[in-house]
C-alpha cells in the first residue's frame, strides 16, 4: 500500500517546464498551494452509505462521512531550511455524498522559496487541544470537539458493517483522538521548486485505511482506548496518497 511519503516521480523535464512558467512573472514576490483531497476506495471514487466495501480483514462495510483534521502546514525551503507556515493553520476535512472533494488554499508562500518538504499533521496538536481559542476550523458547533471534555476529534467516520446477520448491518462510530494519537506526515520533493503563482497538490483520501488491522466482529464503536488508537495506528501514514502535482501562473 502506498502511503503519504510516496511521491509520484516528476520528470526533470516536467519540473523545467513548471518552472519556466513560473520564469515568466519574477515580479510577484508570494506564490500560493492548492491542497486538493478527494475521498476514494479501492482506488476509486467513494460512494458513500450505498456501496458495501470489503476491509483488509474481508469484513464488509459502507461508509456514510469521514472528517478529519489537518493542521499546522508548514513548506520548507532547500536554500535556508526554513519554513514558512500558515497562520491559524487547522483544517477540517469533512466528506459525504454531498461532498466527495474538499479544497483549501495557502497563500503568502514567500515566492523565492525552492519547496524541498511540506509538513503537516492528521490532528490537532496539544495546545490547540486544550485551548479555548478557536482559531481556523476548530469551531466547537462543528461536531468535531468532544461532549464530554475539552478538545477536538481528530477522525470521525461513520458507517455500517455488515455480519451476514443483520440485515441492516451494525452502526460503525471511529472517534478518534488525543495527543498520543497526533500523526505529523512530510511530503518531500526529489527536485525543489519554486512557485510564483499557484501550484496545486492533489490527494486522495484513502477511507479504508482506518480499517487496517481492526476486527469489527470485536466491536465497531472506536473511541479514546486501545482500540481506538489502533485505528490511529492504521490510518496515520496510509490516510493521504499523493497522487499529482502541477503548476500554473495567476
Amino acid at each position: 500500500m502506498k502511503t503519504f511519503l510516496t511521491l509520484s516521480k516528476i520528470s526533470a523535464a516536467v519540473l523545467l517546464l513548471l518552472l519556466g512558467a513560473c520564469d515568466s512573472d519574477e515580479s510577484k514576490d508570494t506564490g500560493s498551494l492548492i491542497f486538493e483531497f478527494t475521498a476514494k476506495a479501492e482506488d476509486k471514487l467513494l460512494v458513500f452509505g450505498s456501496k458495501k466495501y470489503t476491509t483488509p480483514l474481508q469484513q464488509s462495510i459502507t461508509i456514510e462521512r469521514l472528517d478529519f483534521y489537518l493542521s499546522n502546514i508548514q513548506v520548507k525551503d532547500a536554500k535556508s531550511d526554513a519554513y514558512y507556515s500558515e497562520p491559524d493553520s487547522y483544517r477540517l476535512l469533512s466528506f459525504d455524498q454531498d461532498q466527495a472533494t474538499v479544497t483549501f488554499m495557502v497563500e503568502n508562500i514567500p515566492a523565492d522559496f525552492e519547496i524541498s518538504e511540506i509538513k503537516m499533521a492528521i490532528g490537532v496538536d496539544s495546545e490547540a487541544n486544550t485551548s479555548i481559542d478557536h482559531v481556523g476550523d476548530l469551531d466547537p458547533t462543528n461536531g468535531m470537539a468532544w461532549d464530554w471534555n475539552t478538545g477536538y476529534k481528530f477522525l470521525s467516520l461513520e458507517g455500517r458493517y455488515f455480519d451476514g446477520i443483520n440485515e441492516l448491518g451494525q452502526e460503525i462510530k471511529m472517534h478518534i483522538g488525543t495527543d498520543k494519537n497526533y500523526a505529523p506526515v512530510s511530503l518531500t520533493f526529489d527536485e525543489p521548486f519554486k512557485i510564483v503563482g499557484v501550484f496545486t497538490l492533489v490527494y486522495a483520501v484513502d477511507a479504508l485505511a482506518p480499517f487496517g488491522t481492526v476486527d469489527l466482529e470485536e466491536g465497531t464503536v472506536f473511541m479514546n482506548d486501545e482500540r481506538g488508537d489502533q485505528v490511529a495506528q492504521d490510518y496515520r501514514n496510509h490516510l493521504l496518497l499523493i497522487e499529482e502535482t502541477f503548476g500554473f501562473v495567476k
